[in-house]
């Protein structure tokens, strides 16, 4: 088993080296992300706010010693970004090692271990060989659930980055170990093992391949958020995916068929720059459908709390988004980069709010004719949605979006759909 040890070792050096290369260069190309409103986790000079937050959690937590790291103080790698340099290998290498090892020790304290779902992580620890012959022994193994925090940890940094995870966290208000189970639930759910290998073994340019895993991670991000939203604290991945699984895959066979013209030009957008960059395009279309199933698993635990069609919701979804301007208001979060941390999580609330309000009012109306409730909602608040696509409009002509218009339209979203 000497060679197949020696294959489970380099291939985590291997990763790890790519999620640096992937921190040092990602966001340079694809730029401000999906649908969903996150932006790149790169390691560039717009990205040393964020990082300085995250600095700030781990030393908060006792977990980095700045000056033993070598790390700066934060007025000046925050003017470094503005000097237009961003963190150094060596420096993205130290985040990288601390976050693991924070998330290792939440996912232990979260049992994660102990789920089901997680026994194919446990096993790939091990050789071939071994799994063959001793597979009741590893299932019973005294440090299970440490080994699937080690390789879970592991792959969360590898393929979302550093910052991802910790930034979502304050956006959600939620526990890392809850990141981490939702971050299996998403790999699952949209099949992301398949995809990561596809865009490590094509032929392509390296800035291209970077951009790529770099615009996976942001739809990633997005998918988690919405996982985080519709499951309490402490549900374990494989009771999310048996409850959402059927209808994530209803809708993901209708996704152009149920997207609408806002949509549609996001998605247009993100695979046009994907393919400039060099990304083959059957590629860029596989990346792009993560960001048009933005909003699946909300409608997909809707439908099942509902007992409706996830599809007779969705058209009812994009209808009521597409009738008021929310399409066009959360597609704007999408391409807003934000200034500094606070403004991060105004944007990133604000982008999952433009569908969360959408959904609440779908479960008010708990009609079995969702299309026919928006419709009859519509003309009889006739007066006051043309009001309120007057401000849309308005927001429409504006030279630059920014987050306090954004604010604005959300803010009298809510108090128009709670009517």
């Amino acid at each position: 088993m000497t060679d197949d040890v020696a294959h489970l070792v380099l291939e985590d050096n291997r990763l790890q080296t790519l999620a640096l290369s992937i921190a040092e260069g990602a966001g340079a190309l694809a730029g401000p992300g999906g649908l969903g409103g996150a932006t790149g986790g790169g390691g560039g000079p717009g990205s040393m706010p964020s990082y300085v937050r995250v600095i700030e959690i781990f030393e908060g937590s006792g977990r980095l010693d700045r000056a033993v790291e070598g790390l700066a103080a934060n007025d000046d790698l925050l003017r470094r970004g503005l000097d237009g340099h961003g963190l150094t290998r060596p420096e993205l290498a130290v985040l990288l090692a601390t976050a693991k090892l924070a998330l290792q020790d939440s996912i232990e304290h979260a049992g994660l271990g102990d789920d089901p779902a997680l026994k194919p992580d446990l096993h790939a620890a091990f050789p071939a060989a071994m799994r063959e012959h001793f597979a009741q022994a590893i299932d019973d193994h005294r440090l299970r659930g440490q080994i699937v925090a080690t390789k879970l940890a592991n792959r969360i940094v590898n393929r979302l980055g550093v910052l991802h995870p910790f930034e979502l966290a304050e956006e959600e208000g939620a526990a890392m170990g809850d990141i981490a189970a939702m971050f299996v639930v998403a790999e699952r759910l949209f099949d992301l093992p398949s995809l990561w290998a596809d865009i490590e073994s094509r032929p392509m340019p390296e800035a291209a391949r970077i951009a790529l895993f770099d615009e996976v991670a942001v739809a990633t991000r997005s998918q988690i958020a919405d996982l985080l939203r519709v499951s309490a604290p402490g549900t374990m991945p494989g009771a999310v995916l048996a409850r959402l699984a059927k209808g994530i895959t209803h809708l993901d066979g209708q996704t152009k068929a149920l997207l609408l013209e806002e949509a549609s030009a996001q998605s247009d957008r993100i695979a046009a720059q994907l393919e400039t960059a060099g990304a083959p395009h059957d590629l860029a279309i596989k990346v792009v459908r993560l960001f048009e199933l933005d909003g699946a698993v909300g409608l997909a635990d809707l439908g099942e709390r509902l007992a409706l069609d996830e599809a007779v919701l969705t058209r009812a979804f994009t209808h009521l988004g597409q009738a008021l301007g929310l399409d066009w208001a959360q597609a704007n979060a999408a391409r807003i980069t934000p200034s500094d941390p606070w403004e991060r999580l105004l944007i990133a609330g604000l982008a999952r709010d433009f569908q969360q309000l959408r959904l609440e009012f779908l479960a008010r109306c708990g009609a079995k004719d969702p299309q026919g409730a928006v419709d009859t909602w519509l003309a009889s608040n006739a007066t006051r949605v043309a009001q309120f696509k007057a401000v849309i409009d308005r927001a429409r002509h504006a030279a630059v979006p920014n987050a306090a218009m954004l604010a604005q339209i959300a803010s009298q979203a809510r108090v128009l759909l709670g009517r």
